[in-house]
């Protein structure tokens, strides 16, 4: 059985059949889904849980699965020009991050397809560092039903709540950042 339920003993979630994968090194549960590259039509709007793990963990490209653009001022990421409420006198520096880094090649394909990267900032962090979770908590109801709990979605690790836990993305914390004009930086 792969449903989400709670730990016998009471003290947060588990899968009927979980195994040892279906955690993280911190003990956050991970949603599953099928693994099957290559089969079924993409979602851009949704992530897969392990392929977006794996590829934030090992500087892999978050488009196409393969090694991520590395340079001596760091890894590639891009993103949606922060607007003025995120925008802080250091960003990016200590931004956190959902989305693993990219290679060249995804990143002149995202900038010309992404509808979310309209006024895009490219960045280079020497420094990306898992923080924690993205994904949602939940609680058992009186009916013994499991209830997700209303949050922004961001768990950082060692959190009191983690045995409650759904991850579905991991978080990067930025760090020793810059911000690269892309085009030069490539030919750079």
């Amino acid at each position: 059985m792969r449903s989400l339920t709670v730990r016998r003993d009471g003290t947060g979630l588990c899968y009927g059949d979980e195994s040892p994968a279906d955690r993280d090194a911190h003990g956050v549960l991970w949603s599953r889904l099928t693994e099957a590259p290559g089969l079924g039509k993409p979602d851009f709007r949704a992530v897969h849980p392990a392929r977006q793990r794996r590829a934030a963990l090992n500087g892999l490209c978050q488009v196409c699965g393969g090694p991520a653009s590395r340079t001596a001022r760091g890894w590639l990421f891009l993103f949606p020009h922060p607007g003025p409420d995120t925008l802080s006198p250091d960003w990016p520096e200590g931004v956190l991050c959902p989305k693993p880094p990219v290679c060249v090649l995804c990143a002149d394909t995202a900038l010309r397809h992404c509808p979310h990267l309209t006024a895009p900032v490219a960045v280079r962090s020497r420094k990306p560092r898992p923080r924690g979770v993205y994904g949602d908590g939940y609680l058992p109801g009186p009916d013994g039903r499991l209830l997700r709990v209303p949050s922004d979605g961001y768990l950082p690790y060692g959190h009191r709540d983690s045995r409650w836990f759904l991850a579905t993305q991991l978080v990067l914390e930025l760090r020793r950042c810059t911000v690269v004009d892309l085009a030069s930086d490539i030919v750079g």
